[in-house]
């Protein structure tokens, strides 16, 4: 399989690397937590990534239904003297090279105003002030949104047109899941996204195209993430 993927195939089986574990199973994350929604994002030091995973850890006791993991271009390697395995409620999959990025054709856009929704632009800004500066010619990687069952059949694909459009928290993924009928609670209507206007294995050998790890420290995501800039 090499292309956009769709509802209704399947997305391989596949290893993967967290900065507390290597060589993890997506078969057995499935089987503990499926439906579980895949979201795709940039290198974790780019900010509107590290905002969005922040929504995430407030939010993960809102998502009842399921699961939830987060596919970053980073380096496990990397992210390892600040992530413990306990700092984040939900598995952070570490895809350096793209690997899956590039399976699943996940589109790349230069770094400016045609991939930032408002919301994009204001997080980007507030970044700027503290210090963040993105490489120049630098490219960014728009999301993707997955909800897999038990056996990696896709229930729901979105791939998203700005930098934040995918789900803003784990209380919209659980709309999402009620909206696909995975839940009991499914006559509701709900708004999925907001803030919008075979098998691979995953290498890690370089960081794309974020900053330095130590002016952007986990523990800085929850704080002030750019203070040391």
């Amino acid at each position: 399989m090499a292309g956009r993927i769709s509802a209704g195939e399947k997305l391989p089986f596949f290893r993967y690397d967290t900065p507390y574990s290597a060589q993890n199973r997506l078969r057995d994350l499935l089987i503990q937590q499926a439906p579980l929604v895949l979201v795709f994002m940039n290198n974790f030091g780019h900010p509107v990534t590290r905002v969005f995973a922040q929504r995430y850890v407030r939010t993960y006791g809102q998502l009842q239904s399921g699961g939830m993991a987060m596919v970053v271009r980073s380096r496990a390697d990397k992210l390892a003297g600040s992530i413990r395995e306990d700092t984040l409620p939900f598995p952070l999959m570490c895809d350096a090279d793209g690997v899956l990025y590039k399976l699943l054709d996940i589109p790349l856009r230069p770094n400016g105003l045609t991939s930032y929704s408002l919301e994009a632009w204001q997080i980007l800004s507030e970044a700027k002030r503290r210090g963040y500066r993105p490489a120049k010619n630098a490219m960014v990687q728009l999301p993707l949104t997955l909800v897999l069952d038990g056996d990696g059949t896709v229930l729901f694909c979105h791939y998203g047109t700005s930098l934040t459009d995918l789900p803003a928290n784990c209380g919209m993924m659980q709309q999402l899941l009620e909206d696909l009928d995975l839940t009991p609670e499914d006559d509701r209507d709900v708004t999925i996204y907001a803030g919008s206007d075979g098998v691979p294995s995953i290498p890690s050998i370089r960081e794309y195209g974020s900053p330095e790890l130590e002016k952007t420290a986990v523990l800085g995501l929850f704080d002030d993430a750019y203070s040391d800039a």
